[in-house]
């Protein structure tokens, strides 16, 4: 073991900035990762604002046959506010015969169908039964994300998925 000051002062400062990388990868762990930026959710509300707004009650398209599954797990409670951070669980279903392709699939966000994928997969389990992820950090208001994934035999399904982020009620 080497005691001279200059060495000693170079393992001390390793050790320091090793220990602040350390609390930093905690607080970041502990506090959740930015899935929608502030200016992300503020160019999506302009251009909702901007697009005229037909009134009619949305009904989702039947499933195509032979097409796989995206069924929301969490949040579930359609117009209930969640607070931030956000769980977010999703279940996949595949075809008869198929199986999911786990790196096909794409979250998009909003009207103007900002790719957050590649964001939310460095915090998300994603398999061939679903993805998880916790401590998404979503700014407070309307959100609309769409979820995307494919099969082994190129069938491919959506699922919308609404989020309202504020006190939780």
């Amino acid at each position: 073991m080497c005691t001279s000051l200059p060495h000693l002062k170079h393992h001390l400062a390793r050790a320091g900035v090793a220990l602040v990388m350390a609390w930093a990868g905690a607080a970041q762990a502990a506090g959740g990762f930015d899935l929608i930026t502030a200016d992300e959710a503020q160019a999506t509300a302009k251009a909702e604002a901007a697009t005229p707004q037909i009134r009619t009650r949305q009904v989702p398209p039947p499933p195509r046959p032979n097409s796989p599954g995206i069924k929301v797990v969490t949040p579930n409670g359609a117009g209930t506010a969640v607070a931030a951070p956000v769980r977010i669980e999703v279940a996949f279903t595949p075809a008869p015969g198929a199986r999911i392709v786990p790196s096909s699939f794409r979250v998009l966000y909003g009207l103007l169908k900002i790719d957050l994928t590649e964001r939310l997969r460095q915090h998300a389990t994603v398999t061939e039964n679903g993805v998880v992820v916790d401590g998404a950090k979503v700014p407070d208001g309307q959100h609309r994300l769409i979820l995307q994934v494919a099969d082994d035999k190129g069938n491919t399904a959506e699922q919308e998925l609404r989020i309202r982020v504020g006190a939780a009620s």
